[in-house]
Parts: C-alpha cells; structure tokens; sequence
C-alpha cells in the first residue's frame, strides 16, 4: 500500500471519526506493518504481537473521537503500542504464563541486565541467586565474572579444562536468566533497553 499523504490522512482521520469502517481498515492496512516489525523487536513473541497489534488498533477505535486529525498518527499508534507492551511486561512480573512467554526476550538482553545485577544495590540479589548455584559452578561464575578472571586462568586455578569452565559459565547463565523473570525491577530493566 503506498504511503498516505498528509492531506489524504488528515481526511482519513476525519472520516474515521465519524466512524468510517473503511478508513479504519486504510489505517490498519497502512501502519501494521510498521508497528509488528517494531513490536517483535521488543516482545520477540508472534502471539503477543499480534494481541498487543489488536489491543492497539481497539483503542484507536475507541478513542477516535479524541484524535487530532492535523497531528500524524503514527506516533500515536506507537505510543498506545509501547504502552500495550509495556503493560505485558509488569503482567510477567505477577504472570507464571505471561513470564514463559519472556524467557526469550530476558535471554536477548542478559547482557545489559546482568550488568545492572552486578551493581552494588543488587548485591544482596545477586549473592541470593548465586548461593542457589552448584558449588562449583558458584565459584567458576565468581571467578569469572565477579573477579574478572580469563576462562584459561580460572581454569588452571581450579584444575579444570577451559570447557569445563564455559560449561559451568552456561549453566550459571541459564540458571540466572530463568530466575530474574520473577524480578520485576529486571522486567522493567529490560523493557526500558529494549525501547530505546
């Protein structure tokens, strides 16, 4: 569908608040793509793209009447659709389904969170998920990770191979990304990385 001018949206909108079912439909066939590109970015979950793509276009509906028509409602669809998602996002943190549906997401941004965990007020947080943590695997991650030492030195301190040491990194990882989905200020964390 080629791009909507302003002048021809403006009339659009117009008729959309008037209840128009065809410009409604324009609407959507116009601006969906655009937003399930950017919603699998930050949800990475088909069902919850296509639930929050919905929601969006139901709150258009709804609200037609408030809408602008001399204002682009592009970036108001983006809002109600970052704030839909959003939404999902403190659902997780009281949700055990709605956190399943997360675990890749919390997966693709371990990286900035784990170094949110690492900071000084998560400390009692991180040293309660660590002590849940195999022995070993509690002592190769702390070495690594905590104290900075290569796979090769932690290696040959403990006696183990560097796989070995990969091995129990793996784990440890694993292990934490499953558990912060029950945290909400990580939920959150991650949210805000994703959006921006």
């Amino acid at each position: 569908m080629k791009p909507t001018s302003a002048t021809d949206e403006r009339d659009l909108l117009l008729r959309l608040r008037d209840g128009d079912h065809h410009a409604f439909s324009h609407l959507y066939h116009q601006y969906s793509p655009a937003l399930i590109a950017n919603l699998i970015k930050l949800l990475k979950n088909d069902v919850l793209v296509e639930e929050v793509l919905q929601e969006t276009f139901m709150a258009l509906w709804e609200k037609r009447g408030e809408i602008d028509p001399d204002k682009p409602v592009a970036g108001y669809l983006f809002r109600i659709s970052a704030n839909k998602a959003k939404n999902l996002f403190k659902r997780a943190v009281h949700d055990e389904k709605m956190r399943a549906y997360f675990q890749p997401v919390i997966a693709g941004g371990y990286e900035q969170i784990e170094t949110q965990l690492f900071q000084k007020e998560n400390e009692k947080l991180l040293h309660g998920l660590l002590s849940k943590l195999p022995a070993k695997q509690r002592e190769v991650y702390t070495l690594c990770k905590l104290e900075g030492l290569s796979y090769r030195e932690v290696a040959e301190c403990l006696g183990i191979s560097e796989s070995a040491v990969n091995a129990h990194i793996q784990r440890a990882n694993a292990f934490l990304k499953e558990q912060l989905v029950n945290y909400p200020q990580f939920m959150l964390l991650l949210f805000a990385v994703l959006i921006t």
